[in-house]
């Protein structure tokens, strides 16, 4: 299955998720990421094919923490009730998704030749908030490659002010056609 596909069966759980009230959702994403990656584990993944297994069995040990987070244990129990257990790394991005949606909140890549300052790094953030309207969580990577200068990823979109991307660019209006 494609991952749009796999996508819109997960949507309808998360959801589902999302509109527990008062749960915390940060738990549930948690427990849910790592209920993906239990499953990637081709131990647990030949668990969820055994039909010895008990699906309650294969959702507890999927999301062990069912005291705090029981709707996750549910959720996977539906999952496996209606045959789409390979939904749940999808059901993870999606619910992920629609928690940062709810909570007002966007992810950008900044890659730099150079470690950022806290200044330089809040300066940033604050103008892709301005930029966005959201809050903005910013992950900071370092890439010696680039000389100098900076390329911010958010989304589709990629501002790239590298030496390095100046010079490709450079390279290109160069080359014959």
């Amino acid at each position: 299955m494609t991952t749009d596909h796999m996508a819109a069966v997960a949507r309808p759980y998360a959801r589902a998720l999302m509109a527990v009230p008062g749960i915390d959702r940060n738990a549930v994403l948690v427990s849910l990421e790592a209920a993906a990656a239990a499953l990637a584990d081709p131990a647990v993944a030949a668990l969820a094919d055994n039909p010895q297994v008990l699906r309650s069995q294969l959702a507890a040990a999927l999301a062990p923490d069912q005291a705090v987070l029981g709707p996750v244990v549910r959720t996977i129990g539906l999952l496996l009730e209606n045959g789409r257990l390979d939904a749940l790394p999808s059901l993870a991005a999606v619910y992920a998704v629609l928690k940062d949606d709810a909570e007002n909140r966007t992810h950008a890549t900044v890659t730099t030749a150079q470690p950022l300052t806290d200044i330089q790094r809040e300066g940033l953030r604050q103008a892709l908030a301005r930029r966005t309207g959201r809050l903005v969580e910013l992950v900071v990577e370092t890439d010696k490659r680039l000389l100098a200068g900076v390329i911010v990823q958010h989304g589709d979109m990629v501002l790239d002010v590298s030496v390095r991307g100046r010079l490709a660019a450079l390279a290109q209006a160069l080359s014959p056609f």
